[in-house]
């Protein structure tokens, strides 16, 4: 089962935007109808109530947060991060959330060995 799978998510319910989704993802994504849309970079990403975002650890900081937050209040939407759990960078995500101004939703272990973070704007 693939990250959109585990995490009961359908383009039935709407649109989702991957964005830097691994290929495993692109083939579950291109077999829904209607497909997601696909990004390469947060940076090419657009404004979309669902995103799904595969970050690097060295993505994870406050100017690319900040874009995230403004793709989302774009589109009054919220995100999935999914990160590998066993780096180092995922334990201290929570914390670097809040500051830049998100709420943490829930967390989920899901694939293999990955870690989806479910955020959105702080106040929305």
């Amino acid at each position: 089962m693939g990250a959109l799978a585990e995490l009961g998510l359908t383009t039935g319910d709407g649109p989702i935007m991957l964005i830097a989704p691994p290929d495993g993802a692109l083939a579950e994504a291109g077999r829904m109808k209607p497909r997601p849309a696909v990004a390469s970079t947060l940076l090419t990403a657009e404004p979309t109530p669902r995103i799904l975002w595969w970050p690097e650890p060295a993505e994870l900081r406050p100017g690319l947060l900040s874009r995230l937050r403004w793709l989302l209040e774009s589109a009054s939407g919220e995100a999935w991060l999914i990160l590998d759990a066993h780096e180092p960078a995922a334990a201290s995500l929570p914390d670097g959330l809040r500051s830049a101004r998100f709420d943490l939703l829930e967390t989920r272990p899901i694939g293999r060995g990955e870690t989806a973070l479910r955020i959105r704007p702080a106040g929305a």
